[in-house]
């Protein structure tokens, strides 16, 4: 017996008469004898075949039957030797007929065409410098790496997965979220938005939720401090949604912002009310957060600070009401703010104008408002009709009037003529537009109240803040002399204004520190039938309380009277 080093690589032949060698390249030491050379070879470790990558319906070939070897004696080979290697032949040919015909290349070759495939996908080109440039300042760029960083920014803050951080406020996909009804009045404080970088300390003026989007709040802020370079005008787009304590947007313009609201029907268009009392529009679609339209100081416009701006009527025909200090409500198509379609000035019956600080329409009425002024009077007024302008008026403050809330019971209801006023002589009185005097006068503050709002769900409760800092929740229907709830805010700054989100399942509250702070209030939803019994037994016995207290005070005067004669009398 000898050893032989031999190369055990194999080479298999297809019909088309190409060959190739097997992927493994290693050398093994086999040992054979020419006298005991056999058919049961097995396959030596490590080598990988061609056809294992195959995939058969039938199970695979194996070793021994495909690549059988023959053995023979020594000596002459003989006919019936002759006809086994033939048929064996012809055996192994059929089963390679039987294989997938598969296009086959040398492996060199197939390597390079790869590695040919992957330069070519991976070539950059050369950008020059000025190329850089115009990508970067490209339209398309801004909206990618705009769109791409909120995203990230959203995702980094969250950490709740189930969450859409893909969610577009550029108009698309218009669905309101409701809110769940959940029994009882719970009131926690959920977070606080606050931007030092752009607010710099200024005071919240006005706030708006997006009918479309509601999570989506627009907060306007007042002056900027002395010697200070920001522009004058700041609105800031936050999002009660997300975790993220930086604004969408920040919005801006020449003069400070007094009135703020989103355009009813335009989903895209913020508008705001100024100082110097023109109207300012913004896209949100567009990349420069300045104006895209404004109107014009003139004597037919506006000339005094804005406090009201809303878009109302339909889908169809509507228009954006403002109303301002200058005693004027004009009414405007976004399409032109060059002039106002239409203009009512107001005036008393001394032909004094009226300086508007809060304007209130009831609910799903366009027409009659309540006025609230500087003098403290409230005046009833409608705008079209055979004597548009003031119509009534409501006399009881004696400081300027902050805000005026109709109820939001519906049109044509007993409770829809009910609303209440907010004022700087540290009072909120509840009123009838029936009735000339107020039915009560709620008077536990200790300082300026700035706002007041009804609940959207509960005709019975309302909210107030003051310049105190303290949010006061008041249901009529429990307590009347105090507030069932007193919240402080943290720092006591002072408070300027409310808001409440459509579900009633959140109030927001501005403050002069430019914070905005969003609570979760969970109360009795929507009104029912006891609700509503019990409210209107409450404002009887408020106003024969009211009834009560004047006529006491009148009996007291005339005593007074009385004793202040007798003491001229007695000094005569």
């Amino acid at each position: 017996m000898r050893h032989q080093n031999v190369s055990t690589d194999l080479v298999i032949a297809t019909d088309s008469g190409v060959a190739f060698p097997a992927p493994d390249k290693s050398k093994e030491t086999v040992s054979y004898s020419k006298e005991t050379q056999t058919s049961g070879l097995e396959r030596p470790s490590g080598v990988h075949d061609y056809y294992d990558d195959l995939i058969f319906e039938a199970p695979a070939f194996e070793w021994d039957e495909e690549f059988p070897v023959l053995s023979y004696p020594d000596g002459e080979v003989t006919d019936d030797f002759k006809d086994d290697l033939h048929n064996a032949f012809h055996q192994q040919t059929e089963r390679q007929r039987q294989l997938p015909k598969l296009p086959i290349r040398p492996a060199t070759d197939q390597q390079q065409s790869v590695d040919e495939d992957h330069e070519e996908k991976h070539i950059v080109p050369d950008v020059t410098l000025e190329q850089k440039q115009e990508i970067m300042f490209s339209e398309d760029f801004r909206k990618f790496f705009d769109k791409a960083s909120r995203v990230i920014e959203r995702a980094l803050a969250e950490d709740d997965r189930g969450i859409d951080i893909f969610v577009d406020y550029k108009g698309e996909n218009l669905e309101s979220l409701e809110g769940s009804d959940v029994e009882g009045l719970q009131v926690t404080l959920q977070r606080v938005f606050a931007d030092e970088k752009n607010i710099n300390s200024r005071g919240i003026s006005s706030m708006d939720i997006s009918t479309h989007f509601p999570e989506l709040v627009i907060a306007a802020y007042n002056h900027p401090e002395e010697n200070s370079n920001d522009p004058g005008g700041l609105a800031c787009l936050w999002n009660l949604k997300f975790k993220k304590t930086t604004p969408e947007e920040v919005f801006r313009c020449h003069s400070a912002l007094t009135a703020v609201s989103f355009a009813e029907f335009h989903p895209n268009l913020i508008l705001g009310g100024t100082y110097s009392g023109q109207i300012v529009v913004w896209d949100n679609r567009v990349s420069k957060r300045t104006p895209i339209n404004k109107s014009q100081v003139a004597v037919s416009t506006h000339c005094h600070p804005i406090f009201f701006l809303k878009v109302m009527g339909s889908s169809h025909a509507h228009n954006l009401v403002t109303a301002s200090t200058d005693g004027r409500i004009c009414a405007w198509s976004l399409d032109m703010l060059s002039q106002p379609q239409e203009s009512l000035d107001l005036t008393t019956k001394q032909s004094n104008k009226v300086a508007v600080n809060c304007l209130s329409f009831p609910s799903d009425n366009w027409n009659n408002f309540l006025a609230g002024s500087e003098e403290g009077t409230v005046f009833a007024g409608c705008r079209h009709g055979n004597k548009p302008g003031v119509v009534e008026t409501y006399e009881g403050h004696y400081g300027p009037v902050t805000a005026v809330s109709y109820n939001p019971a519906k049109e044509n209801t007993d409770f829809s003529s009910y609303f209440l006023t907010s004022s700087f002589d540290w009072t909120v009185k509840l009123w009838s537009a029936k009735e000339k005097k107020p039915l009560y006068s709620f008077e536990a503050f200790s300082d300026n109240v700035y706002d007041v709002k009804w609940s959207p769900n509960n005709p019975a409760v309302f909210t107030t803040v003051d310049g105190s800092g303290s949010l006061d929740f008041w249901n009529l229907n429990r307590e009347t002399e105090i507030p069932i709830l007193k919240v402080p805010l943290e720092g006591s700054p002072s408070a300027s204004r409310l808001l409440w989100t459509p579900s009633g399942q959140q109030l927001l509250v501005g403050d002069n520190s430019g914070k905005l702070h969003v609570y979760d209030v969970k109360e009795v939803a929507g009104s029912r039938a006891d609700d509503l019994t019990q409210l209107e037994k409450t404002i009887q016995e408020l106003r024969l309380r009211s009834q009560v207290t004047e006529e006491a005070e009148t009996a007291s005067a005339a005593v007074m009277n009385a004793h202040n004669r007798l003491d001229q009398l007695a000094h005569s």
